[in-house]
């Protein structure tokens, strides 16, 4: 009888601490990030935080002292469609494009993303990218002729890219790609050239 009492507690330890585990223990899919706050955390820089972070893993938490919420990885596709856009030539230019962004997964950035988008949604997130890159692609149409932006649209992407990454990285988005798919004027310029 006594065997069976003890054999009861044992069973009943092991099936308590393997709950008590579950409960600690976060898992991580790859296009995610976990952030968990609550304690402070140190980097490897010496600096001190109060969350860190969890890519595709997984990680333990104490369920009183650590709070975990969860952020998207995954890609936003920004149509961005821009009329009247000013060139050097003074040509008013219609330029249609599509943007893949993303939060960024890069250590030393994710902070800026946490900082600014954590408990907001995917079209809060898209909206600031398509902002920011509106406002690039207007100053970059307006240092290029129009026959530049039509004719060589690789060095119009690159140059809109190298313009706003230092932008998106302070909001920690990564530009995956840009692609313009149409450049039109309303005076028919482009069709005469």
């Amino acid at each position: 009888m006594v065997e069976i009492i003890v054999a009861t507690v044992i069973l009943a330890a092991l099936l308590g601490a393997f709950a008590l585990l579950r409960k600690m223990l976060v898992i991580c899919p790859p296009n995610r990030v976990l952030i968990i706050s609550g304690r402070s955390h140190a980097l490897a820089d010496g600096t001190q935080r109060g969350y860190r972070t969890i890519f595709g893993g997984r990680g333990l938490v104490i369920p009183i002292l650590d709070q975990v919420a969860e952020m998207s990885l995954s890609e936003l596709e920004l149509p961005i469609s821009m009329r009247n856009v000013y060139s050097a030539g003074g040509i008013p230019l219609n330029v249609d494009a599509i943007a893949n962004v993303k939060i960024s997964s890069d250590p030393r950035t994710i902070g800026n993303a946490i900082e600014r988008f954590l408990g907001r949604g995917t079209d809060d997130i898209a909206r600031v990218a398509r902002e920011t890159l509106e406002g690039h692609l207007r100053g970059v149409v307006a240092n290029l002729t129009p026959e530049e932006v039509n004719q060589d649209r690789l060095k119009f992407v690159d140059k809109l890219a190298e313009e706003s990454e230092a932008d998106l990285s302070k909001l920690g988005i990564h530009l995956d790609t840009l692609q313009i798919t149409h450049v039109s004027d309303e005076v028919s310029y482009l069709d005469s050239i």
